[in-house]
């Protein structure tokens, strides 16, 4: 799992704390130059941003807003001693400061490898702050790097419920519920990132990691016939154990997904394009997620990601889904033909998705 430094990155926090000034900043002559500081940030100028900082502090001490800038772009810096010690003189005089300022704090900590220092400041913002999605992202990403799978994913998942536009809080999910083998899970988070980031730098990985999972356990060697190894969720509980199936427990997702992936690879399918194969395997998924929807029971991903999907096939858009999260596909030329051609279809389905009604998982 990466670590807290490249958060910055992840949580997309171009522009910081400014803007309009916040109510615990102060009002003065640093007020332009905390601007032209942000305007250097926001283009990656990191130390020419910091000397903006630092002459607004001169002109006026103790300036909050030019003290949260300047704390976290000492983090983008990776200076961090200094960014908590920053942290720290400014929260001591405004625990009120915006929760950014805790995350630049937290943050810090953690990449200076203080990580139980980071969760006790994410523990004592969110008694302030409860509904800051940003705050339980990154304690998400400490405990992750702590391989502390379950908390961190219970953290994402707080995240979504209150923003489920944070593409970053879907797509680490993703990553950490699929190295923890919850494959299903991982697919539909995954998948969420990929619709609200289809083209991005970081999306291609992510795509491939997803094209990955759906065919995870199916291999065919030339000639030869299709093999499918099951996991253990779609191999069912161990003889003699009576394991109970728990809320997100997707062992008949799982297994049909390995037949989908096998049939995918079957030779009467070898005609048909990546992208019309994937089509073909997730439309199913999406089928038997909503066969067994309301008797499954009522976990995170049942309740919040399964109904998206599952409305996402019923609706018809698995073709515009498919195309438009493998755009950033290089090598193959099929995706952007199927994109010009069709850019009704694909705005049509980002229209639906962007004014889904998301549900508010109870925790």
């Amino acid at each position: 799992m990466k670590k807290a430094r490249i958060l910055w990155l992840l949580g997309g926090w171009a522009g910081g704390v400014a803007g309009s000034a916040p109510a615990w900043a102060q009002a003065g002559p640093a007020r332009e130059l905390v601007r032209e500081g942000v305007a250097l940030y926001d283009t990656g100028q990191y130390n020419q941003a910091a000397n903006k900082y630092q002459q607004a502090l001169a002109a006026t001490p103790g300036d909050a807003q030019a003290q949260a800038e300047l704390a976290m772009t000492y983090a983008a810096l990776n200076r961090h001693d200094e960014a908590v010690a920053l942290c720290q003189q400014l929260l001591a005089a405004h625990p009120e400061a915006d929760p950014l300022v805790y995350a630049t704090y937290g943050n810090s900590l953690d990449a200076g490898q203080r990580p139980a220092e980071a969760l006790a400041v994410y523990r004592q913002a969110l008694l302030r702050y409860p509904d800051s999605y940003i705050l339980y992202f990154n304690q998400g990403v400490t405990l992750a790097g702590q391989e502390r799978e379950a908390e961190a994913v219970a953290s994402f998942q707080h995240a979504l419920a209150l923003n489920p536009a944070h593409a970053s809080s879907h797509m680490v999910l993703g990553g950490v519920q699929l190295g923890a083998g919850t494959r299903v899970p991982a697919i539909l988070a995954l998948a969420r990132f990929l619709v609200l980031e289809p083209g991005s730098g970081r999306s291609a990985q992510r795509r491939a990691l997803l094209d990955q999972a759906l065919l995870q356990g199916v291999s065919r060697a030339d000639g030869r016939p299709v093999n499918i190894a099951l996991s253990r969720p779609a191999a069912g509980p161990k003889k003699g154990k009576g394991r109970k199936a728990r809320p997100d427990d997707f062992g008949p997702e799982e297994m049909f997904l390995s037949l989908a992936g096998a049939l995918a690879l079957d030779e009467k399918n070898q005609d048909k394009t990546k992208t019309e194969r994937f089509i073909d395997q997730f439309g199913a998924l999406c089928r038997v997620l909503g066969e067994r929807a309301p008797a499954a029971g009522g976990g995170f991903t049942r309740t919040y990601y399964a109904p998206y999907f599952v409305e996402l096939e019923k609706k018809g858009y698995v073709p515009a889904f498919a195309y438009l999260t493998h755009s950033s596909e290089t090598d193959a030329p099929e995706v952007q033909q199927w994109l010009a051609a069709h850019p009704t279809e694909v705005e049509v389905f980002r229209e639906w998705s962007k004014n889904y009604d998301w549900p508010k998982p109870a925790f």
